[in-house]
């Protein structure tokens, strides 16, 4: 058992200074002066800190991610200790440029790993490649039977992506559709942004010709230019969801403040 004293609490809206019970690893109470008559309780004075929600981060290289400049350049895999002490406790594993020397049954063993540490891991099939690396073969068998796969990865508007066409596109992002409505999964497929000159262009062609809902598509990046940034206005008005990247430039605080 463990008693958090005097923090400043966002919940996620302030609600001023008080103390947090927690009990087996989940929190009992929240409020102020908490001075539980049990034994064994470790008290932690928080009087400088600030307790928040956990951060859910949707595009994590659990298992690295580099390797474009050479074999020398591969980034490790994440470690627990990253993730947690960046206040990270749900992450959504995913692969990146290498999907030749990394594989969505590595990344899968990474999330279930990170699941028994004891934080929330998912993951998703696919890659930047329209030859979308599996486990079992076929996207909506990957979705609806692997545990941790919530979802499709690939990559558009981007010179090292597989320049898929508007029916290739739909017809990978359908798929993801069907196999989440059957495991009562998301079923989104995370779209990779580069820096090509048609941006979101390619995924209004699939929502003009098809009956797909916008929100399949989640494209990812979009702070990397500004031209993009522009588009991923329009895209949110239009009930769609987009994704910044912590990357230098233009930071996600200064995206979400214009």
């Amino acid at each position: 058992m463990m008693l958090i004293k005097n923090a400043k609490i966002y919940s996620p809206k302030f609600l001023g200074k008080k103390d947090i019970f927690i009990c087996n690893g989940k929190i009992v109470c929240i409020a102020e002066n908490l001075e539980p008559n049990l034994p064994n309780v470790k008290v932690i004075d928080a009087s400088n800190f600030t307790a928040i929600p956990g951060l859910i981060d949707k595009h994590v290289h659990i298992t690295g991610g580099g390797g474009e400049g050479g074999f020398k350049t591969r980034v490790p895999e994440i470690m627990l200790s990253n993730l947690i002490e960046a206040g990270i406790t749900t992450a959504v594993g995913l692969l990146g440029t290498d999907s030749t020397t990394r594989s969505v049954e590595n990344l899968v063993a990474k999330a279930h790993a990170l699941n028994d540490e004891g934080i929330t891991c998912y993951a998703h099939t696919g890659a930047y490649s329209s030859k979308t690396p599996t486990i079992t073969g076929e996207i909506e068998k990957d979705i609806v039977f692997v545990d941790p796969i919530i979802g499709t990865k690939l990559a558009i508007s981007d010179h090292r992506s597989s320049s898929v066409s508007k029916d290739e596109l739909a017809h990978i992002v359908s798929a993801g559709r069907v196999a989440g409505m059957i495991s009562s999964k998301s079923g989104h497929t995370t779209l990779h942004m580069g820096d090509g000159k048609k941006g979101l262009n390619l995924i209004y062609e699939v929502l003009n010709e098809y009956d797909m809902p916008i929100t399949l598509f989640q494209p990812t990046h979009v702070n990397r230019n500004e031209e993009l940034f522009k588009q991923s206005f329009k895209f949110i008005k239009d009930g769609g969801y987009i994704d910044f990247t912590c990357m230098p430039g233009l930071t996600p605080l200064e995206a979400v403040k214009r």
